[in-house]
């Protein structure tokens, strides 16, 4: 059984393109345990999985960081949603296998994508890549949306949708809750 994770559900659109359901999410997290518990098993640390977000943006597909001793892995769910069969495991284990050697060797001068990482990734059965493999199409399409908001789940805007709405031209409303919907800006 996956270790216990600080992960809670956000209700997502199952109609919107890009958005993340639940079950891709819970498949993702459940992942991350998986690889946790692989990597416990062969070097002996606690495998407890760190904070799991889906809030990343940009071309970047995902991200460990530790800050003050606490690890969080962070994800873009736009690229996973587009594209999970490029993302999933190998993005996840990626990530997994940064913490891992993290937490083996602490924090000291370890080469990123080093022979220990390349160890990691062997041990959890994934190749070793530094970059993942999204075309450039479909990361074109995935970064012209725009992350909007309503009471009840994300929504994702084309660019003339959005350039509409910021104008003041127009406003949508949401179809299950009929709320207007927020622009959620970059942060």
């Amino acid at each position: 059984m996956p270790a216990k994770s600080r992960y809670k559900p956000v209700p997502s659109n199952r109609n919107t393109a890009y958005t993340l359901d639940a079950e891709t999410r819970l498949e993702v997290v459940t992942l991350i345990g998986d690889f946790y518990e692989t990597a416990a098993r062969h070097f002996g640390f606690c495998p407890e999985v760190p904070e799991v977000r889906f809030d990343l943006r940009g071309r970047t597909a995902g991200q460990w960081r530790v800050q003050r001793g606490v690890e969080r892995l962070r994800f873009n769910e736009l690229l996973f949603a587009a594209t999970p069969e490029a993302h999933i495991p190998d993005t996840v284990a990626h990530e997994v296998a940064h913490s891992a050697v993290y937490r083996c060797y602490g924090p000291k001068k370890v080469r990123p994508h080093g022979r220990e990482w390349q160890r990691v990734m062997a041990l959890f059965g994934v190749e070793p890549r530094v970059t993942h493999r999204t075309c450039p199409e479909t990361l074109a399409r995935v970064l012209d949306q725009h992350l909007y908001r309503c009471a009840c789940r994300s929504h994702a805007l084309g660019p003339r949708q959005h350039r509409h709405v910021r104008k003041g031209q127009r406003h949508y409303l949401c179809r299950a809750c009929g709320e207007r919907l927020v622009w959620v800006p970059e942060s």
